[in-house]
């Protein structure tokens, strides 16, 4: 059984209590969404928050599709050197 942790993060000036089974990755989940805003928010002077977050959301959003991308990219790499792999034993065994 789980134990859920508490912990106070602040996120863009915001304190947020939130409970989670890993408070240290809470809190660099936390410092790390805290610094993209940070950084948006210098780039582009955003007074809204809410573009700041949607903005955001958009940046995050593509950089995990092209995590998926890479992937599937990556599985079809290991797949064909399975296969290849797999042909140099077959032709090997006597």
């Amino acid at each position: 059984m789980n134990l859920m942790k508490s912990v106070e993060v602040e996120i863009y000036g915001r304190k947020f209590k939130l409970r989670g089974d890993d408070p240290d990755k809470i809190i660099r989940i936390a410092n790390s969404l805290n610094e993209q805003l940070e950084e948006l928010n210098d780039k582009y002077d955003i007074i809204d928050q809410n573009k700041l977050l949607i903005l955001n959301s958009l940046n995050l959003s593509e950089h995990l599709i092209d995590l998926q991308d890479l992937n599937v990219s990556l599985k079809e790499e290991i797949d064909r050197l399975n296969k290849l792999i797999s042909t140099f034993i077959s032709d090997n065994d006597i």
